[in-house]
């Protein structure tokens, strides 16, 4: 085990939509589901300023619900439609009993996401 190589991944910036750039690879995002498409097996979620498609697998996408308060930790994607971009999902997290006023605070606290 000591000889073969682990592949690691990209580190996930916390990130507001908005701030999502052409240079991240991994971004963690928080938002409310607005939209759900059973089509393709995505969701639209909205951090209270920007909206952004992220893609799921099936299993993960059934469990989801509109109006939950979620943490998603995907990759960034070029969009097949009309966004810029869209996002992988890899893990989507319940955050349903985040305080978001403070939660704001903590955003507005960190100068890489202004």
């Amino acid at each position: 085990m000591a000889n073969e190589e682990r592949k690691k991944r990209n580190v996930a910036f916390e990130r507001k939509i908005s701030k999502i750039s052409k240079d991240d690879v991994r971004v963690k995002i928080v938002g409310t589901i607005i939209e759900k498409d059973a089509v393709t097996n995505s969701i639209v979620i909205d951090d209270g300023e920007s909206k952004v498609r992220i893609l799921l697998d099936e299993e993960m996408f059934v469990t989801l619900e509109l109006g939950k308060l979620v943490r998603t930790i995907g990759i960034i994607a070029p969009a097949l439609q009309g966004e810029d971009f869209e996002i992988k999902g890899e893990i989507v997290q319940d955050f349903t009993g985040l305080d978001k006023e403070l939660y704001q605070q903590y955003l507005s606290a960190k100068p890489s996401l202004q």
